[in-house]
């Protein structure tokens, strides 16, 4: 009995410094945890210049005509380009800043429409749309409530770009801010605490919904499942208070309907799923809660007479399209190493990483089959061969990424535009003079010329021979301020070490834990 009772004792003891060690284990953890809520995080720099810039001797690409004029110089006072030409055409100030433009070309800063900017992007990768000459954004989601931790609110969209533009703050421009996504009903069973209206269930919430985010942002973000009469009731209010419609073709809308009424269409798969033959069996079936997309039909059955209606549509209204190809990469090269291996991934935080992992990884758990993956693959393609066609037809094509990583991925969307079949030029003008004409700012932005915003990227390899050129990026002028290479390089290296940064970590998931919503 004693030696029982000693063996008892024995395993209280271990037992009671077991608790007391996993008590302290939690303890110093938390303290670690607070330390890192609280420690702060390095903070990029803006650049302020003051003087004039004269940038002598560059090639400048002219995106509108198409042409390089070499020998030119530009001279920047006061955040607008106040000359473009030969050095002999104007009069140059004493104290200005010289650039040696020798061996470069200037084009005109670049343009991200279709950007997802996140609670967290200020203390992550926002520098790289400044270190990779992106100096304008469309953001595309802002919360559906107040203390979301994942989606700002337009108010903190605002407070962003006026610190951008007053030199605050290293990061784009926000030109445009849409409202939360409208998605059907079901947004309740996973968002709680929303008004009823955010479910659009009917014409009458989907006019409360507009009502609610007039004067908030400056369009209203459509999604897959809206119902259709509520899309309708949603697009004849926002008429009536100036607010755009802008987002997916809803599955229960028709793309000519969609081209109709809003004022841009995203992502290159609407396309496909409406012109297939079975394209109004399928817009019916989502009533009915029977959506599904069959990518298989939808590439054997494809009609082109339809595709060019669409196209038509599209161009008789002046619909823009943002055919986000990206996206649709990662759909069909997800396990590839072209996606888990792409450089850009240093960027990103492992919080971050794992999130947009998950989505990846679910898109391939639906049918991981190798019939189903090559699928996706053609997919793809096909969807790049229709932005092709769509150009040509005379679509207006916007740059847009729904990427994860900032700004670098804008030169990856140009990339694909090229594969799609623009020239150099055209898939340029894509992320520079047209997303200006889609804001009305074509005036401002969009070109190098006289009386524009000074937002100039200089490169060291001609982009219109090669549309990769375009990240052989020398500086970069945003809002008249000079970011040379060295600089630039400096953003990309906080990024990257931020990148790694336990305290940014803890920052992440401390706004999780004060405002838990699921997604």
């Amino acid at each position: 009995m004693q030696k029982e009772l000693s063996i008892l004792m024995l395993i209280f003891r271990l037992l009671k410094n077991l608790g007391v060690f996993t008590l302290g284990a939690f303890l110093i953890l938390g303290m670690l945890f607070a330390v890192g809520v609280w420690w702060p995080s390095d903070q990029a720099q803006p650049v302020k210049t003051d003087s004039p810039i004269l940038i002598r001797d560059v090639s400048v690409v002219d995106v509108v005509s198409g042409d390089v004029r070499s020998n030119q110089i530009i001279l920047i006072d006061k955040k607008e380009i106040v000359f473009v030409g030969l050095e002999s055409e104007t009069t140059l100030p004493e104290n200005s800043i010289e650039v040696d433009g020798r061996g470069q070309y200037a084009i005109p800063a670049l343009w991200d429409m279709h950007t997802h900017i996140y609670k967290v992007t200020p203390l992550l990768d926002m520098p790289l749309y400044i270190a990779y000459g992106v100096t304008n954004v469309r953001d595309m989601t802002s919360c559906p409530k107040k203390g979301d931790p994942f989606a700002p609110c337009p108010e903190d969209l605002r407070q962003w770009n006026s610190a951008a533009i007053n030199d605050e703050l290293v990061g784009p421009r926000i030109q445009g801010i849409a409202s939360w996504h409208l998605n059907g009903p079901g947004i309740h069973d996973y968002i709680k605490g929303l008004p009823s209206f955010f479910g659009t269930a009917n014409p009458k919430q989907a006019k409360e919904f507009v009502r609610y985010y007039v004067d908030k942002v400056d369009a209203l973000k459509v999604y897959n499942y809206i119902p259709r009469d509520s899309y309708f009731a949603l697009v004849s209010e926002a008429e009536k208070v100036g607010l755009d419609i802008v987002g997916h073709r809803p599955h229960a809308v028709s793309a000519i309907e969609a081209a109709q009424h809003q004022k841009s269409i995203e992502h290159a798969r609407f396309i496909l799923h409406e012109s297939f033959s079975g394209r109004k069996e399928l817009r019916a079936s989502v009533a009915k809660g029977l959506w599904k997309e069959d990518r298989r039909a939808m590439l054997d059955e494809h009609e082109p007479e339809m595709a060019n209606e669409i196209f038509e549509a599209m161009k008789a209204n002046g619909t823009w399209y943002v055919p986000t190809h990206l996206t649709r990469r990662v759909d069909a090269y997800g396990e590839d190493s072209l996606i888990l291996d792409d450089p850009i991934l240093k960027y990103l935080h492992p919080l971050m990483k794992w999130q947009w992992l998950e989505d990846v990884n679910k898109t391939i758990d639906e049918d991981p089959s190798h019939e189903a993956r090559q699928t996706y693959r053609d997919f793809y393609e096909k969807g790049l061969e229709l932005t092709g066609q769509a150009h040509r037809a005379g679509v207006k094509v916007l740059v847009g990424t729904d990427y994860i990583v900032a700004g670098i991925t804008v030169h990856d969307e140009l990339k694909q535009l090229v594969l799609a079949g623009l020239s150099p030029l055209d898939a340029l003008r894509a992320a520079t003079i047209h997303p200006a004409e889609y804001f009305g700012l074509q005036d401002a932005y969009g070109q190098i010329k006289n009386g524009m915003r000074a937002d100039v990227v200089l490169l060291n390899k001609n982009p219109l021979e090669n549309i990769e050129n375009s990240l052989a990026i020398e500086s970069v002028i945003f809002n008249g301020n000079y970011y040379d290479r060295s600089v630039l390089d400096k953003l990309e290296s906080l990024v990257v070490k931020r990148a790694r940064s336990w305290s940014i970590a803890c920052k992440i998931l401390w706004e999780f834990i004060k405002n838990p919503v699921g997604y």
